[in-house]
């Protein structure tokens, strides 16, 4: 009788143990769902941050298409945050550029006596500036100033700009809170009316996706709907002298040979 007490003692406590590992399995995934969920609005529009998701220093080429107009293709160098040369690529552009050096912007040709310095709204094609096509340092030049759950498992983040001259004062950015990947940012003027929407459409493949289709919407003039194709995107290093505004070498030797 002794030992068949003990067979059934050993019965149920490996029915506990058994018990025991399935509320233990079953709650891993509760857990780190929980701690999905918990996370600060800071630490999501970190993670989520489409700006930082380029590389250092990269070369890229993009198609921009509005309206009825014919595409503008575009080819992207950039050196760091602070150097940036767009290069038309149309038989009509050859030759022609836009140098950002920091946060100045200037636009090169071969038949201007000097650089023509232009604002930072400018728009390369629609509603596309240069910081809608390359992407926005949110967590760096944005603080939030309040979150909601949105519909759909969406996070909305209302940030306002830290710098009191930043063109766009605040920005409203949804999130996908399970991949925490950007779905939308709206770009608010002073006066809180909406100017442009970004619309995040389609990432590339890979170990560091990148937003590889943009849809731009400019809320004020009639909802022109601006589509920014990403075709290339290759990390890789870029010379210093091709920022170089004032000595133009690299730049045409870039002309000639299409690499440098």
């Amino acid at each position: 009788m002794p030992w068949a007490m003990s067979e059934r003692a050993r019965a149920r406590l490996g029915s506990l143990a058994r018990l025991l590992c399935v509320c233990v399995a079953g709650a891993a995934p509760a857990a780190a769902r929980s701690t999905e969920a918990a996370l600060p609005p800071e630490e999501i529009l970190r993670r989520a941050d489409v700006g930082a998701l380029s590389p250092e220093s990269f070369r890229a080429r993009m198609r921009l298409t509005a309206g009825g107009r014919p595409p503008l293709e575009v080819e992207v160098w950039r050196k760091g945050e602070a150097r940036t040369l767009v290069r038309f690529l149309g038989a009509k552009e050859k030759g022609r550029y836009l140098l950002r050096l920091g946060d100045a912007l200037w636009f090169l040709a071969p038949d201007a006596k000097r650089p023509v310095r232009l604002g930072p709204s400018y728009r390369l094609r629609g509603s596309a500036t240069l910081d809608d096509v390359l992407g926005v340092r949110y967590a760096r030049d944005y603080r939030v100033r309040a979150s909601a759950e949105g519909e759909d498992g969406l996070v909305v983040l209302d940030l306002v700009a830290r710098a009191p001259a930043a063109l766009y004062p605040a920005v409203r950015y949804v999130v996908a809170r399970a991949t925490l990947r950007p779905v939308r940012a709206e770009y608010r003027l002073p006066s809180g009316k909406v100017a442009t929407i970004v619309e995040f459409a389609d990432w590339s493949r890979g170990p560091r996706p990148y937003p590889s289709r943009l849809l731009l919407r400019d809320a004020l003039h009639g909802g022109t709907v601006t589509t920014v194709d990403v075709e290339e995107m290759e990390e890789r290093s870029v010379p210093a002298a091709l920022f170089d505004l004032a000595d133009p070498t690299e730049r045409l030797r870039l002309e000639a040979l299409g690499l440098p």
